[in-house]
């Protein structure tokens, strides 16, 4: 892989470690067999992954965590991409996990966070209205106070990831004030409305949420909710960016590996120059939006104030080079790449859902466009 991206020997481990799992884990067939399932994914596989400590890879050791950064999640997530997981890393690990950590700096916000970093809670953020990201936080959803010291929230939530899946909720919601809150939801309590969501990705499972005087806990002191928030999004962008590449460049190796295989016109068909053009641009492509991704988790890690910019772009580049990649893939392998029964089919999939997830491109240039006022 041609990258200026630079790993140290503890983070190229880390990958060896992450691929070597997953592959013996989830191959192809395995794949195709979960998204048949209602969870989409194995128990025993997640307990794994958290006795490997990517649950809490990117939690601080202070608070219960295994020390690493956004860097190392990021690989992780890469590894996940190349197999297609279906697991509530993202969900779970990733914004529901950073949603504690930079929002929720309290007693009960550390235990939640503690039950995710060791796996034995499964959460998911509600956030931004729905899984396209919208520009406020909390959506739809309103918070009002209840008898005690209690809250009840009530709003369409749209999709959410692994809504069906998780055990615990963790949503943002406007009050009345207009002031803005981060609330934990016990996903089976009453008032909590969740059904199943189809998209196109079979390996990835969404649902609807919607709340109806559903009790919840206030998490956040209401100071400076609404930028973390923000930042735990950005953050996200840049986790599902991570992901993205690892996608994409494992759709470009199979087709690089098909076009060796497949004959035509006596030789390989990868010997063809227009065909190998197209290659070439895919790679160059997807290694700008790998640098694209990294530079942006190096914001993250440096505070730059600029992260919300730089996680746009990667989003954006991260995305376009997805589908575009898929489509181009599904072409390459010619008739079988458009059966049920080959596997770049699925890479496609999930690049069509990935696109809008957290912000389509679009939006992410509009966000980029009004953050450069131009």
């Amino acid at each position: 892989m041609t990258t200026t991206v630079q790993l140290n020997s503890e983070q190229e481990e880390i990958r060896g470690v992450a691929r070597s799992f997953l592959q013996s884990r989830l191959p192809s067939d395995k794949v195709r067999e979960l998204a048949g399932t209602d969870e989409g994914f194995e128990a025993g596989d997640w307990s794994e992954i958290a006795e490997l400590g990517w649950t809490s890879i990117a939690i601080p050791e202070e608070r219960g965590g295994a020390g690493y950064t956004l860097i190392e999640r990021c690989l992780l997530l890469e590894e996940m991409g190349r197999v297609l997981y279906g697991g509530p890393f993202l969900s779970s690990a990733v914004l529901a996990s950073d949603s504690l950590l930079l929002v929720a700096d309290s007693e009960r916000g550390g235990d939640l966070l503690a039950g995710i970093a060791e796996g034995s809670v499964r959460a998911t953020l509600v956030a931004a209205g729905d899984l396209l990201a919208g520009t406020d936080p909390a959506g739809a959803v309103r918070a009002s106070a209840s008898a005690g010291e209690g809250w009840a929230l009530d709003g369409d939530c749209g999709l959410v990831l692994d809504a069906l899946s998780a055990e615990l909720l963790l949503a943002a919601a406007r009050l009345e004030d207009g002031s803005l809150g981060l609330f934990a939801v016990e996903a089976g309590a009453a008032g909590v409305e969740r059904e199943a969501a189809a998209t196109v990705d079979e390996t990835r499972r969404t649902g609807t949420v919607r709340f109806a005087g559903a009790s919840a806990e206030r998490l956040d002191d209401g100071s400076d909710t609404e930028r973390a928030l923000r930042e735990v999004l950005d953050r996200g962008a840049i986790s599902l960016a991570a992901e993205i590449a690892g996608g994409t460049r494992r759709a470009i190796e199979m087709t690089v590996a098909y076009m060796h295989e497949r004959e035509q016109f006596g030789g390989p068909i990868g010997r063809f120059q227009a065909l190998k053009h197209r290659l070439a641009d895919l790679h160059v492509a997807a290694d700008a939006a790998r640098e694209a991704t990294y530079s942006a988790a190096d914001a993250a890690l440096a505070g730059d104030p600029q992260l919300s910019l730089a996680a746009a772009a990667a989003k954006a580049a991260a995305a376009e080079c997805f589908v575009r990649t898929g489509a181009e893939a599904v072409q390459l392998h010619g008739g079988i790449g458009f059966t049920e029964e080959h596997d770049i089919g699925l890479f496609y999939k999930r690049a069509l859902v990935c696109a809008p997830l957290l912000g389509s491109p679009l939006a992410q240039y509009e966000r980029i466009a009004a953050g450069l006022d131009v």
